[in-house]
């Protein structure tokens, strides 16, 4: 007496591999990177992110509810121009998140930061 699902079906083949396909350091090495997502949110956002992306831009001081504030009378002035700046809040959140792995005394507000970004972009983003 045998058990079906002890018993290999016999129509089942595997796939067969092909020769001819690249190696994934190959095809890595041959195109390019992906270029980077166009920058959301006003020049003011803008700013901000090359800011954070160059190192400069310090948390320690609570520099970043200036840049919620000073945001804010330009969002409550013009906001048919900050319609991206939801998810320009969410990038500077981001960067703030990625640069916590290395550690700086000017930088130990970035976890605040990161939590003030993410709520404006939530505000914002309802705002619309």
């Amino acid at each position: 007496m045998s058990d079906s699902s002890d018993s290999e079906d016999g129509t089942y083949q595997q796939p067969s591999t092909s020769t001819t396909s690249l190696s994934p350091s190959s095809a890595s090495a041959d195109t390019p990177p992906p270029p980077p997502p166009p920058p959301c949110g006003c020049a003011y956002l803008q700013a901000v992110h090359a800011q954070i992306r160059a190192g400069s831009y310090t948390t320690t001081s609570g520099d970043y509810l200036e840049t919620i504030f000073t945001h804010r009378e330009t969002f409550y002035a013009f906001p048919p121009g900050h319609r991206t700046c939801a998810l320009g809040f969410s990038e500077l959140a981001n960067g703030l998140a990625e640069r916590q792995r290395a550690w700086r005394p000017d930088w130990d507000g970035d976890s605040e930061a990161v939590s003030a970004f993410r709520h404006e972009a939530w505000v914002i983003a309802n705002a619309f």
